[in-house]
C-alpha cells in the first residue's frame, strides 16, 4: 500500500527546486507553487486539487512529471493560501470564472491540466473554455462526471458539514471523515494530515468559504456530465478503484463519451489516489505525457 507522504500536508517544508508564488487575479489572491524542468520547452501543466486541500496534495507525483515539463500547482480561492472568492457567489460558475482568470494572469497560452476531484471538473471546464490553448487533460476521481452528487457522497459529508458550520471541527471529526471518505488505508490518515486539515477548518472565514464551494457542488452547474462529448483534447482518466464517494465506473463511463479518451483505475487507492498510490499515479502521468 502507498503511504501519504509528508511534504502532501499543507505548511510542510517545501522540498528542494520548488517555490511559493503568489498573483493577484479574478478578485482572489492565488497561491501556486512551480518546479518542474524547463529546458525541454514544454507547455507546463496546471496541477488543480480537489476540495477541501491545497497545492501540497500533488507533491508526491510532481517530481515524476517534473522531470520533463514545468508545473504550477494551485491553491483554489479559499483553499491553502489563496483568498476567497469575492462576493457571495460560491458557485462552480464562480470558481471557473476565477480559475480562468488565474490562468490568464499567469498568460499561459499553452497548458496541460490534472485535477482531483473538483480540480478534475475544472480541468474538464478549462479545455471547454480555451480548446485552442489547453493541450491535454487528466481528470483524476472528478467530482463532475456524475449527473449530480451521489447521495452517498452528500451523506458521507453531512456530519461533517454541519459540525463545521457550528464552529471549526475537532481531530475526531477529522479523522473519521479522511478514513470515510477519502483514504482506503487508514494508514494514510496520518497525524499530519489531521492536524494541517484542522488547521484550514480553523478560521472562521476560510470554513465559510470551504462550506460555501462544498455546498456549491450539489447545484447543476458543478456537473459536466452533459459536455464530455464536446471535450475535443487527448484525456486520461485516473480513478482510485477504491474511492468510497464516486464510484470508479462513474470515470469509465466518462472515457467512453470524451472522444479517444482512455481510463486507468489505480488500485489500492481513494478519492486521492496522487496522495495513496503516487508511485502508480505517477506512472500513469508520465506515460501519458510522454507523448506530449
Amino acid at each position: 500500500m502507498g503511504t501519504a507522504a509528508a511534504p502532501t500536508t499543507f505548511g510542510a517544508p517545501l522540498p528542494p527546486g520548488v517555490h511559493e508564488h503568489f498573483i493577484d487575479a479574478g478578485g482572489v489572491k492565488f497561491r501556486y507553487l512551480k518546479g518542474g524542468a524547463h529546458e525541454h520547452g514544454k507547455p507546463p501543466v496546471l496541477l488543480i486539487h480537489g476540495w477541501p486541500s491545497w497545492a501540497e496534495v500533488w507533491l508526491p507525483v510532481a517530481e515524476a512529471l517534473g522531470a520533463t515539463h514545468p508545473w504550477i500547482a494551485v491553491d483554489l480561492p479559499g483553499h491553502g493560501k489563496s483568498t476567497p472568492l469575492p462576493g457571495k457567489d460560491g458557485s462552480l460558475t464562480a470558481l471557473r470564472g476565477a480559475v480562468g482568470a488565474f490562468v490568464d494572469g499567469l498568460e499561459l497560452k499553452r497548458f496541460s491540466v490534472v485535477g482531483c476531484s473538483i480540480g478534475g471538473t475544472l480541468a474538464v471546464m478549462l479545455a471547454l473554455d480555451r480548446p485552442q490553448a489547453v493541450e491535454r487533460i487528466v481528470p483524476i476521481d472528478a467530482a463532475g462526471f456524475a449527473p449530480k452528487l451521489p447521495g452517498k457522497t452528500v451523506r458521507m459529508y453531512l456530519p461533517f458539514f454541519l459540525r463545521a458550520s457550528l464552529g471549526p471541527p475537532g481531530a475526531g471529526g477529522v479523522r473519521k471523515l479522511l478514513n470515510k471518505a477519502v483514504f482506503v488505508d487508514p494508514a494514510n490518515t496520518t497525524e499530519g494530515w489531521v492536524s494541517a486539515m484542522v488547521g484550514v477548518w480553523a478560521g472562521k472565514t476560510q470554513r465559510r468559504s470551504l462550506l460555501k464551494t462544498g455546498g456549491a457542488l450539489r447545484r447543476p452547474d458543478a456537473s459536466v456530465a452533459g459536455r464530455l462529448g464536446d471535450v475535443k483534447c487527448p484525456t486520461l482518466i485516473l480513478w482510485g478503484k477504491g474511492d468510497p464517494q464516486f464510484g470508479w465506473r462513474i470515470g469509465e463511463e466518462a472515457s467512453r463519451k470524451i472522444p479517444g479518451a482512455r481510463f486507468v483505475g489505480i488500485e489500492n487507492a481513494g478519492h486521492f489516489p496522487q496522495v495513496e498510490q503516487p508511485q502508480a499515479t505517477a506512472a500513469a502521468l508520465a506515460e501519458f505525457f510522454s507523448h506530449a
